[in-house]
């Protein structure tokens, strides 16, 4: 696909801005950074082609709005939603199934957003086009690693662990994405497959040792689409999951809980996640860090081996626009894969893995006897 135009619903926000930019310097694309407020998506856009020389501009749009969306992406080759209301995502995915146009977004997984996106698969399957959802790298990244690995072992446990830290203090969040961040933290899946099932239950955390300078950490599972068919695709397979840290301990069980509790209660609901978010800027580290390891166990060759693939960035924000533009990149190369998919499941990993390493991402991969 010679000259994309990409539309990035939420291209001044804090993945969005980063991803264009991204866009910008490794593709051959026409951008268009799309929000609600016109004038933060234009300078936006002028601030990233003056750095880039590449072509962006600024376009008022709201994800809820149907028809302005129409308006909006007429032309456009693929929309990027980068905003922060995961539950306009299938509005979104709809519009684009209407105008012909492929998809991808960011939101973390949702039983709500897949219900909603697998409604359309039919017609996306019918069009030939391509929708990718589960985008970034929490969701994004484990399958991809897992899938990684299983091309030389025979995986029988494969966990991914993941510890990251954000400088909440240097972030801005527009209108509403408090609420919507919060919403997602409420609505989380405690899944994992251990014993060769599924289990749903917050008993589901595990301590991983993520080695200096981090150490031994608390994570909990946190269900995503991109693992549900892996024990189907990997048939010796009997464990698996995606683990994460928390916030820390002032965090985790002191704000959380009481945010929690609080947004039970309608007319609290913005007030209570204003100051959870206070407390995120204040009560949390202001170093950065990223870090996802796949601790495999399994045989090749007929013998037992451990297989390890860390993944690891300074900045999570970064991150996150590093691996959709690796999964941009594949999806407007010549070779198409039609169909709904997480994004997780749709990369090639080779090919994935060496576009997030060549921009930036450190990647750690061993095998050894067990």
């Amino acid at each position: 696909m010679a000259q994309a135009t990409i539309a990035i619903l939420g291209g001044a926000g804090n993945t969005g801005r980063r991803l264009a930019r991204l866009l910008a310097r490794v593709g051959t694309y026409e951008l268009r950074l799309m929000g609600r407020n016109k004038a933060s998506v234009d300078d936006a856009a002028a601030e990233i082609a003056k750095e880039t020389g590449a072509t962006l501009v600024g376009v008022g749009a709201d994800s809820a709005d149907r028809d302005g969306l129409l308006a909006a992406l007429s032309g456009a080759d693929l929309v990027v939603s980068a905003t922060s209301a995961t539950r306009y995502a299938p509005t979104v995915a709809s519009v684009a199934l209407q105008l012909g146009i492929d998809y991808f977004d960011i939101h973390l997984s949702s039983t709500a957003k897949w219900q909603g996106l697998k409604a359309l698969e039919p017609d996306i399957v019918r069009r030939g086009l391509q929708m990718v959802s589960d985008g970034g790298f929490h969701p994004g990244l484990p399958a991809a690693m897992i899938r990684r690995l299983s091309a030389t072992v025979d995986l029988t446990h494969a966990p991914v662990y993941a510890s990251l830290s954000v400088d909440w203090s240097r972030l801005s969040f527009g209108p509403g994405a408090a609420e919507d961040f919060i919403d997602e933290l409420w609505n989380m899946d405690p899944s994992a497959f251990c014993d060769g099932r599924w289990q749903r239950s917050w008993s589901n955390a595990r301590d991983f040792d993520f080695g200096p300078p981090h150490g031994r950490q608390k994570t909990i599972a946190m269900g995503i689409e991109e693992l549900r068919s892996l024990p189907d695709r990997l048939p010796h397979l009997r464990d698996t999951g995606f683990y994460i840290g928390g916030f820390g301990p002032a965090i985790d069980y002191v704000a959380l809980p009481a945010t929690m509790a609080a947004m039970t209660f309608p007319p609290l609901r913005h007030l209570a996640a204003k100051a959870f978010f206070a407390a995120l800027q204040h009560w949390t580290r202001h170093d950065e860090w990223t870090m996802l390891v796949c601790e495999g166990r399994g045989n090749r060759d007929g013998m037992p081996v451990t297989a390890r693939l860390r993944v690891s960035h300074d900045d999570p924000y970064e991150l996150t626009a590093i691996a959709a533009a690796a999964c941009i990149l594949e999806m407007t190369s010549e070779k198409r894969r039609p169909g709904l998919q997480a994004q997780g499941l749709y990369v090639d990993p080779d090919i994935f893995l060496a576009n997030i390493r060549n921009m930036g991402v450190h990647i750690e991969e061993a095998v050894a006897p067990a």
